[in-house]
């Protein structure tokens, strides 16, 4: 059996080369490459069995080196080495159905575990019967192709004793399990007994790691297109019990006429898959679902939600989150990625409310958020992780009700009034009925600053604000941020800004 290892740098092939007993593997050649280029020319003059491939090379990368060589040797094995930078290089690679994707740095033990698993793999394809059930799974996967190559598919319908008449009245159905564990082990020959134990002549491979396919086939007994949902309704109950605990989407494609047509009902089982995403996990769907319009939520949603939480009011927040997910619900349509944004952009706007008001609920980073909405794989997941959210924050704002509420109250106070020449403690003491000691202090231990500081810098700034963005006369301007004296205004402001309102006025930062 020959391995070829590539990678570009020395070292690590080194390094695998010396530490690993590849005979006692069963590995009798082990070729090296520097580079993806460098592999394929020594694939070209030897057999290739087994291929370790780094994905980032010069000249000709891992992935295109492997699906060069995979022409030249369809049932090779490949292993991918890739650093966490790769993964989203890896999504290219999909269709090359890598058997393993080893982590960088590689560590031999790992290596070996792949390889010995890889040996086992290319030994059973010397078993006719595995070797048959593969080349099944390669032509149902190749089938999902939109140009299948002509030659290609001759070759693997020929082998798998098909003609193209088998798909002249045939049906795509799509599972897609929601775990990124892959699809366990055998479960695949378990639902390929459940069809035949159903009657159905079928095609069965996986396509992609959590994507099994199936081509359900018509014959002589019984004509794909005869299959109402009658039919399916109980099939797909024997199908939930094979994956248990695993949460998983059904999605039957539109029928297909001949063979040209099987890529069309699997790309309309695909679309069917998106409806799921609002059906909710376990959920079946046919092509021809009936269209709806999508739903956008109008302007007003975030503020109204927004103004929810300003009001401490959590009944009215969790029926605006519920209006949200019914009225998505009501419309499975669009686009998967815009729901996301939008309830990334409802669960932001409560983080950056806790910062603007120094609220101490604990905050997320922008890509920490994202990956909770990524993760979510029902529109039912994404309206828990919301509901749950605000929930812990208006269980925060309750259990610290006391020191929230005045030192709140007092910012609203003095953002809502600081045109009063009035406001002060007194002002403020009266309004809340407490103390003014009380008030200081607890001010000056949640903001960091005193009460009349924090006055003087609101005051600043929003004369500030109006100097640039008004012609008014600063005398009008020191009017109405509370200044009655506008000496005193100006010489305060220059003390803050470092100029006077008049050079304030005439900078152009």
């Amino acid at each position: 059996m020959n391995l070829l290892l590539v990678d570009d740098e020395f070292h690590v092939r080194k390094k695998l080369m010396q530490k690993i007993d590849w005979k006692t593997l069963g590995i009798d050649r082990l070729l090296e490459a520097g580079d993806g280029e460098q592999g394929y020319e020594l694939a070209v003059n030897e057999p290739i069995d087994i291929i370790i491939s780094d994905i980032r090379m010069p000249r000709m990368d891992g992935i295109e080196m492997a699906a060069k060589i995979r022409e030249l040797y369809p049932d090779c094995v490949i292993l991918f080495l890739s650093g966490y930078s790769d993964k989203e290089y890896l999504r290219s690679a999909i269709s090359l159905h890598a058997l393993q994707y080893i982590d960088k740095p590689v560590l031999p033990e790992q290596v070996i575990s792949a390889v010995k698993e890889a040996v086992s793999y290319c030994n059973n394809l010397r078993n006719t019967s595995f070797a048959a059930k593969i080349k099944e799974v390669r032509l149902a996967r190749l089938l999902c192709t939109p140009k299948p190559d002509a030659g290609q598919l001759s070759c693997l319908l020929e082998e798998c004793s098909l003609s193209t008449l088998a798909f002249s009245d045939s049906r795509t159905i799509l599972i897609q399990l929601l775990t990124g564990d892959g699809i366990p082990s055998g479960l695949l020959e378990k639902l390929g007994e459940l069809l035949e134990h159903s009657g159905l002549h079928y095609l069965l491979g996986d396509h992609h790691d959590n994507l099994i396919v199936i081509h359900l086939l018509s014959d002589k007994e019984q004509m794909v297109s005869s299959l109402t949902s009658s039919f399916f309704k109980p099939l797909f109950q024997r199908v939930s019990y094979l994956f248990k605990n695993t949460s998983y989407f059904i999605a039957v494609g539109q029928l297909a006429e001949n063979i040209q047509e099987v890529y069309q009902s699997y790309q309309s089982a695909v679309i069917g898959l998106q409806q799921n995403f609002f059906l909710g996990s376990n959920s079946v769907s046919f092509a021809g679902f009936p269209e709806s319009p999508e739903y956008r939520p109008d302007e007003n949603f975030r503020r109204k939600l927004l103004g929810s939480v300003k009001q401490n009011d959590p009944h009215t927040c969790f029926l605006l989150l519920e209006s949200l997910y019914q009225s998505y619900q009501l419309h499975p349509a669009g686009l998967i990625s815009v729901v996301r944004e939008n309830y990334y952009g409802i669960l932001s706007q409560l983080f950056q409310h806790c910062l603007s008001h120094r609220i101490a609920f604990p905050s997320a980073s922008n890509q920490q958020l994202w990956d909770v909405i990524s993760s979510a794989k029902t529109l039912r997941d994404l309206h828990i992780i919301a509901v749950n959210l605000y929930q812990s924050y208006f269980d925060f704002v309750k259990k610290n009700q006391e020191e929230l509420s005045v030192s709140g109250k007092l910012r609203r106070l003095i953002e809502e009034n600081y045109g009063n020449p009035a406001l002060g403690l007194q002002f403020l003491s009266e309004s809340l009925k407490l103390s003014q000691s009380y008030i200081s202090q607890l001010f000056k231990q949640e903001t960091g600053t005193t009460i009349n500081q924090y006055i003087i810098t609101y005051r600043i700034d929003m004369a500030s604000s109006l100097l640039l963005k008004s012609d008014r006369k600063i005398s009008d301007i020191a009017d109405c941020c509370g200044f009655t004296d506008q000496n005193y205004f100006t010489k305060l402001f220059k003390k803050c800004t470092g100029m006077t309102p008049s050079e304030y006025r005439g900078y152009l930062p």
